[in-house]
C-alpha cells in the first residue's frame, strides 16, 4: 500500500507539472488545443489526487459514527471533480465555436514543444507504474495517463500539420475532439459513482448463478432480503437471510452458511458477507425485501 501512495503521489505531481508547461505554453501559442489538452491533462490530475487521496483516506480507521471507515470520501470528491469537467469541456466547445468562425494563427513551435513535455512525462509515469497494474487505483491512474500521452501526441501532429500548411481551422478541431474525450471520460465517471452513492450491486455480480447454487445446498429452504452493496468499486458487502430446514443442526446450519460464503468470495470476490439464519421466514417472502425492511418504530 505505501509503494501504491509512493507512485500516486510522484505522479500526481508530474502530471500537475504537464498542466503548468501546456497552460502556459497554449497561453504563449495562442492554442486552444493546447488548452483544451491541458484540460484533459486537468482531469488526469484530479483522478490521480483522488486515486492518491483514496489510498490515504483507506488507512483511517472507522468510527462509531462512520462504521464503514471513509472510504467514500474519495467517490464524493470523484462526483464532484467529474461535474466540473464536464463543465470545462463546454466551455471549450463555446470557444471553439467562435475559433471555426474566425480561426486564428497559433505558434506552432510552442505548441509541439510543449505538448512533447506531455507526451514524454506521461510516459515516464507509465514506466514507473510498472508491477502495479493489479490495484485498480493504480490501473485507473495509468489508463489516465496513457490516454493524456494520446492527446498530447494529437496536438503535436495538429502542429506540425499547421506549421506547414496554416489551416488554423485544425485548431479548434483538435479541441472538440479533446473536449468530446473529456466529457465523455467525466461522465463515465458521474455514472458510477452515482451507481455506488445509490448503494448499486457491482456489475459482475449475477443474482440468478447464486440462486442456483443455493438450490443445490442440501438442508436450504430458500433465500431472502438479499442486499449487494459496492461501498467503493473495490469494497463490496453482502446481507441475506438464509432458511434452512428445521430439522438441521446448529452445526450443519454453520456449515451451510460457510459454503455459501466461500461461494461467494470465489464467485464474486465479496469477502464481506452477512448471511442470517433462518428456520422460519422472517415475514419476507421477495429476494429483494422492500416493506418489510423499513418499519417505522413506533413508541420508540
Amino acid at each position: 500500500m505505501h509503494a501504491t501512495r509512493t507512485r500516486l503521489k510522484w505522479a500526481f505531481f508530474a502530471t500537475f507539472f504537464i498542466l503548468a508547461v501546456e497552460v502556459i505554453g497554449g497561453s504563449l501559442a495562442n492554442s486552444l488545443a493546447l488548452l483544451s489538452d491541458a484540460g484533459h491533462v486537468l482531469t488526469d490530475v484530479a483522478a490521480l489526487g483522488l486515486a492518491w487521496f483514496a489510498a490515504v483516506q483507506a488507512q483511517k480507521s472507522p468510527t462509531v459514527d462512520i462504521t464503514f471507515g471513509f472510504h467514500r470520501t474519495g467517490i464524493l470528491a470523484a462526483l464532484a471533480n467529474s461535474i466540473t469537467l464536464i463543465i470545462i469541456a463546454f466551455v471549450i466547445l463555446y470557444e471553439a465555436f467562435h475559433r471555426f468562425q474566425n480561426p486564428q494563427p497559433v505558434e506552432s513551435t510552442i505548441m509541439y514543444l510543449s505538448a512533447s513535455v506531455g507526451v514524454i512525462v506521461n510516459l515516464v509515469i507509465a514506466f514507473g507504474f510498472r508491477g502495479g497494474e493489479d490495484n485498480l487505483n493504480v490501473r485507473s491512474a495509468l489508463l489516465h495517463v496513457l490516454g493524456d500521452a494520446a492527446a498530447s501526441a494529437g496536438v503535436i501532429i495538429g502542429a506540425v500539420i499547421m506549421q506547414y500548411t496554416h489551416w488554423y481551422v485544425i485548431d479548434p478541431i483538435i479541441s472538440v475532439l479533446i473536449a468530446f474525450l473529456i466529457a465523455w471520460s467525466a461522465w463515465k465517471i458521474v455514472k458510477e459513482t452515482i451507481h455506488i452513492l445509490m448503494e448499486g450491486a457491482p456489475d459482475n455480480f449475477d443474482f440468478d448463478r447464486l440462486l442456483t447454487f443455493v438450490r443445490t445446498l442440501p438442508g436450504t429452504k430458500g433465500i431472502h432480503d438479499l442486499h449487494v452493496w459496492s461501498v467503493t468499486p473495490e469494497r463490496v458487502a453482502l446481507s441475506c437471510h438464509l432458511v434452512v430446514d428445521l430439522d438441521g443442526s446448529l452445526e450443519r446450519s454453520t456449515e451451510i452458511s460457510k459454503q455459501l460464503k466461500q461461494y461467494i468470495l470465489k464467485e464474486f470476490g465479496i469477502s464481506h458477507t452477512t448471511i442470517e439464519v433462518e428456520i422460519d421466514q422472517c415475514g419476507c417472502t421477495e429476494l429483494l425485501c422492500q416493506e418489510t425492511l423499513w418499519k417505522t418504530r413506533k413508541g420508540a
